[in-house]
């Protein structure tokens, strides 16, 4: 069995590192931490894992380092792993808050979320490949000028927060789901409001204020009951781990 290795010990609640430890002896050592550690910190949040009936993830990070390497390696994945997730249980009593209440994200939430911010140009794309739209059209889909539309279609980030959200929210939402919003809340089916699918894409191209009245009421309505429903799922995640 290798004996000098480095390890990780990772919240079960959003899998980021809490501690990172060295031995010589193997995996008893973070095994020990379970039982009772050196590290107070370690020991509450082992305690509050264990009220919840569940423990701490245990990680081999590397193995099998020569013993005159072991004390620079550890210092190296404690640095490493205090920039990916923030300062860990290595770091003293003022990281206690993090005990009970992990945030509701998880870095891969993150990650996701810089990927899309840094590359508004391509989702950009992905909206107009699934509405087919002019670029004029989206930008009243997104309720933004011309210009500002020509600017996302280039892949510029100086754009406002709300209008990359609106723009992320209708390529989640594409426009068959605009659409059934609109049947399902529009009363006005006669005259010339269309009635099928390809008489409201026609509309939507050809009438500003039409597509720009029904994008606002969709985003409004949808943004607002996700907000809920994922407020409600944090609350849960949050009173759970409490």
């Amino acid at each position: 069995m290798k004996t000098n290795l480095i390890y990780g010990l990772r919240d079960p609640r959003n899998d980021v590192y809490k501690y990172i430890g060295k031995t010589t002896i193997g995996h008893e050592r973070p095994l020990q931490h379970l039982l009772k550690s050196h590290n107070q910190l370690v020991n509450e949040w082992v305690k509050e894992l264990s009220k919840l009936g569940t423990a701490p993830y245990i990680d081999i990070i590397e193995e099998d380092i020569l013993l005159n390497q072991l004390a620079e390696k550890e210092k190296y994945y404690i640095t490493y792993y205090s920039e990916l997730y923030g300062e860990l249980f290595n770091g003293g009593e003022h990281v206690k808050e993090c005990i009970s209440k992990p945030s509701i994200l998880d870095y891969k939430h993150i990650d996701n979320a810089l990927l899309t911010l840094l590359n508004p140009g391509e989702v950009f794309k992905m909206l107009k490949i699934s509405t087919g739209f002019s670029h004029e059209t989206i930008g009243h889909m997104l309720n933004v000028s011309r210009k500002t539309a020509y600017r996302l279609k280039e892949g510029e980030t100086n754009i406002t927060l709300d209008t990359v959200i609106r723009m992320i929210f209708f390529v989640k939402n594409d426009i068959q789901e605009l659409f059934k919003f609109y049947m399902d809340n529009s009363n006005e089916f006669l005259g010339d409001y269309p009635d099928t699918f390809e008489q409201f894409i026609t509309r939507c191209n050809c009438d500003e204020k039409f597509i720009k009245t029904w994008c606002d009421k969709f985003y409004r309505n949808k943004a607002f009951i996700n907000k809920i429903v994922y407020n409600k799922r944090a609350k849960k995640r949050l009173t759970k781990a409490l």
